[in-house]
This record gives C-alpha cells, structure tokens and sequence, in this order.
C-alpha cells in the first residue's frame, strides 16, 4: 500500500457495488472489499479482498482495526448496513447510529418504530412459527402479505388469502431470512404507482430526493419491481408531503448522512406508507439511473460521505427527458445465453449491464436474485417511452438454451 493513502473497506463485490468500487479508486483511496463470495466480480477492481460474511458484526470490526481504516460503506447491501454503523460506531467514523440502522433494517422492528412515532403503517405482527401466528390470526383481515424480516431485492414476498395458506408462505419467507423471523403485514390498496427511489442526506437534512414510479410484470410477480421511471408522474404536492415524512423520520433516527433506498405507497386517501427506508443507496442501477438523469452523482457521495469528506452536488440539471431502470429478467427457468434487442428500442438505450454470464442458470423472476442484467433507458417523451415498456419484455428478450 502506497504511504499516505487513505483505506477505505467496502462491504460486498456484487455486480451492484462494482460502482462505487470502481468510485473510490477513482478517488485514491486504498480499496479493500470483503464477503464470502471470492468469485464477486468487484473484488478483481479492489487493491485487496478479505474473504468474511459481510454480516459478522465482530469480524468485520477485528479486520477494520486491523487494517486501521479510515471508513467503512455498504452501498446497496440491505445486510450489510448494520455492519457499516457497528463498525463506524466502535471506531470513531463517519457513520450513522447501529441502532436506528438496525431498526430500519429489520421489517418488524421498523413496523414498531413506524407505529410508535404515529406514522401511517399497516396492521402488521413479527413471528417466528406458523403457531405464533396462529394465536393473533383473527387480527387480521385477508389478504396479507407475508415477508422475511431482514430480506431485500423483493425475496420472499407472497400473499396469502386464508389461513390455510400461511403455512407455504411462511416456509417460502423462512428461505430468505438470517433470524429466522417474518412478518405479516395488512395489504394496502395503493391509488397511484409505488415510488421507488434514493435519497441522499447529509447533516440530517434531506439534500437529495430522487423517487420514481415502479413499474411491476404482473404476469411473473407482482411484488419484484422490474422498473422504475423518472420523473415521478405524481403530483408535486404528494411528493413534498413524502419528504416530510422521509426528514420526521430522519430527525427521529437521528440519521446522520447517506444514500437511502426508499419505497412508498400513497393510499386512496392520499395518506403516505414510508413501506421501506433502506440504509444504503438502492440497488438495480438506480443511482446510476439517477445520475444520468439529473447529473447528482449519488455513488461518489456515498463514498465521500463515509471517508469524511463533504459531498457536493455538482451542475444539478432539471429532469428534461424520460429516463428508465429495467430489470432485464425472464419469466422461467433455463441457461442463459444472450439478451436480445430488438433494433425499435435500440436507440433509447443508454447501457445494458450483465449480471450473469453465458451458460449460466436463470431462473424465473421470483426476486432481484433472479436478475439476470440491467437496462438503462432515456426517451425523448412520454408517449415513445410507454409505448416502449409496454412491450419491453419482447424488446429486451432473455434467450436461453
């Protein structure tokens, strides 16, 4: 390691966190990446790579003192956040409060935050058998969903009817959960699209604000996001009610700085369901998408921001254009071969992002584990772009074997 220069440890080597990777060497810092996964396509950009469970809140601070670094980030790892605060927390660096990330990172325990600061939520209960939640079952009323406490990307979702479904739902939840614990949550009807999108706060202040409307494949799984459209359709109004919300929630927390994954629904009262805020920078390419869209360059924060360094907003522009993050993925199980496109949506591609390589297993898209790449679009208006994604299964084509 050359003298001098700052370390900074990235939690992970995904597909995903190749950017802000590939950001910090840009920046000069000494770049050491760590999970379980050796075979991560990032660890290949970092100056080193540690092989430990980006979840193991002692290794990861044993292997911070020991490598004396100067800060610590889990960008877009649902998993890994609380590691990222425990490990700042217990040396003195740039970081958020553990406990309010662990709040926001365990479903139950940020359904209970939500209820007791009077935010709206849904009716909900954290178990961990189906016999826990057979004693409150007639609290609720049908449907319902069901999900893992600490999943993310969508994994694990169903929703159940009757009673006599919760068994296969809690076992399929169960799949995707480290503690072991689920949730079930009342279903809320939403009257507009749910917004999906990334925040970026600094001095507890929201400094950037950047949701879109989710799109979802309804004929493959109506819970895992395949797009997200900027700009926002909804109205200005609700959106400002959203950030009031969003920085009530902040001050409580006490957040300090970061990007935030956040998902709303609007109800048909128009009352606001902050249903996640993730204490990391999304995933699925939306800072990237973000980026092109308006010029805010919420990756190189995110790495600013965690080795102390004030992050700037440089030559910020008006969203002019109609922008896309897609989830290229295929609706049943095979090997991968290619991604198809057809040349009428050529020209509105910006980037594809591969997230798997030739020969490799697809599976249908039951989660974000099943994505299979990432499309980056921008459109000249709104007509071409929803006359383009209404057919952008058959235009951006999974082929397999």
């Amino acid at each position: 390691m050359q003298k001098g220069k700052k370390k900074i440890l990235l939690l992970g080597g995904s597909p995903f966190q190749i950017p802000s990777i590939l950001c910090a060497k840009e920046a000069e810092y000494y770049v050491v990446t760590c999970d379980y996964t050796p075979e991560n396509p990032g660890h290949k950009y970092a100056d080193e790579y540690v092989n430990i469970s980006t979840t193991d809140l002692k290794g990861i601070l044993n292997l911070s003192r020991k490598m004396e670094i100067d800060g610590i980030l889990a960008y877009a790892s649902d998993p890994a956040a609380p590691t990222a605060a425990y490990v700042a927390e217990k040396m003195g660096l740039a970081g958020n409060p553990y406990k309010s990330v662990k709040t926001l990172s365990e479903k139950d325990l940020y359904r209970s935050f939500l209820l007791l600061n009077k935010f709206k939520t849904p009716k909900y209960g954290g178990y961990s058998t189906l016999k826990d939640f057979s004693n409150y079952s007639s609290d609720f009323t049908y449907p319902v969903l069901v999900k893992p406490v600490d999943s993310s990307g969508s994994k694990g979702i169903s929703m159940v009817n009757d009673l006599w479904e919760m068994g296969k739902a809690i076992d399929y939840a169960m799949k995707f959960s480290r503690s072991k614990r689920f949730i079930v949550e009342e279903y809320i009807e939403k009257k507009y699209p749910q917004l999906d999108g990334d925040i970026f706060i600094y001095d507890g202040k929201i400094t950037a604000y950047y949701l879109g409307d989710q799109k979802n494949d309804i004929g493959v799984n109506q819970f895992v996001p395949s797009s997200i459209n900027y700009p926002s359709l909804l109205s200005q109004e609700l959106h400002e009610k959203i950030k009031q919300e969003l920085q009530r929630a902040i001050d409580l927390l006490k957040i300090k700085f970061g990007g935030f994954n956040i998902e709303v629904i609007i109800d048909a009262n128009d009352d606001v369901y902050l249903i996640e805020i993730g204490a990391r920078n999304g995933g699925n390419c939306i800072p990237e998408i973000i980026k092109c869209a308006s010029n805010v360059d919420m990756i190189k924060m995110s790495v600013d921001a965690c080795m102390g360094v004030k992050p700037e907003i440089c030559n910020q522009k008006k969203i002019d254009k109609f922008y896309t993050t897609y989830v290229i993925h295929s609706n049943k199980d095979g090997k991968f071969r290619s991604v198809k496109l057809d040349d009428s949506v050529k020209d509105y591609v910006l980037e594809i992002k591969l997230m798997i390589e030739e020969g490799a297993d697809v599976f249908r898209f039951c989660g974000s584990n099943c994505t299979v790449g990432i499309g980056l679009l921008e459109f000249p208006n709104l007509d071409t772009r929803d006359q383009v994604m209404s057919n952008i299964e058959e235009l951006i084509a999974v082929e397999l074997e």
